[in-house]
């Protein structure tokens, strides 16, 4: 046992040089994760006069990410997908219509912080930024609204240029408006509880570091 103890340790050590923590390095990272929809409740638009969940799917995005110390970095992120409008608040045994879909296209700016330097990276990350929500229907207009991101992962580095990432977010997404002029994400006379939506975030990806 003890053997094996060591001999552990040994490989933990010679890979040791896989570690992140270059500084004046830029990491770039493909994604593809999956987002968990939220409810649009009835007056957010006034295309429907009942709750509306943007349903869960796939997003595809890439993370570019300039590392100036060990274990800080600026990171940009830029995602992108498709997600179904269906009726209904996602309950137990009740049914559930599609009346449409949304293209979903999110960007954002912030840091990253790692913890430590060995072969498995994890971190924090979190940004700001911006998401563009372009309803397909007729009836409802595309608008751009703020977006704040905050999340952990992991790197897993096979070489000091290529590593496994993951990472999990939560997006928060401000569809209010503090004045009278509303637009179609609006309805004035609605609860303040429903002028956020809230996306959660799986996503794995490959890192080359240059």
């Amino acid at each position: 046992m003890r053997k094996a103890i060591l001999i552990t340790v040994c490989i933990l050590a010679s890979t040791g040089a896989f570690a992140q923590g270059t500084p004046g390095t830029v990491e770039l990272t493909p994604t593809v994760g999956y987002w968990f929809g939220d409810v649009m409740a009835r007056g957010t638009t006034n295309a429907f006069d009942f709750d509306v969940t943007i349903d869960d799917s796939p997003q595809y995005g890439l993370r570019v990410a300039y590392r100036f110390t060990d274990n800080w970095a600026l990171e940009g992120f830029l995602s992108r997908g498709r997600h179904d409008l269906v009726t209904g608040r996602k309950e137990l045994f009740g049914g559930r219509l599609k009346v449409g879909d949304i293209d979903v296209t999110t960007a954002t700016l912030g840091f990253e912080v790692g913890f430590g330097r060995s072969r498995l990276v994890p971190f924090l990350a979190g940004g700001i930024g911006a998401q563009r929500l372009e309803p397909n229907l007729s009836s409802m207009s595309s608008d751009t609204r703020f977006v704040g991101s905050f999340g952990a992962g992991f790197k897993l580095f096979f070489s000091p240029q290529v590593a496994l990432r993951f990472d999990w977010r939560g997006h928060g997404v401000n569809v209010g408006n503090s004045d009278d002029d509303c637009d179609w994400w609006d309805d004035c006379r609605r609860r303040r509880d429903d002028d956020w939506l809230y996306f959660k975030e799986v996503a794995l990806g490959l890192t080359f570091v240059f």
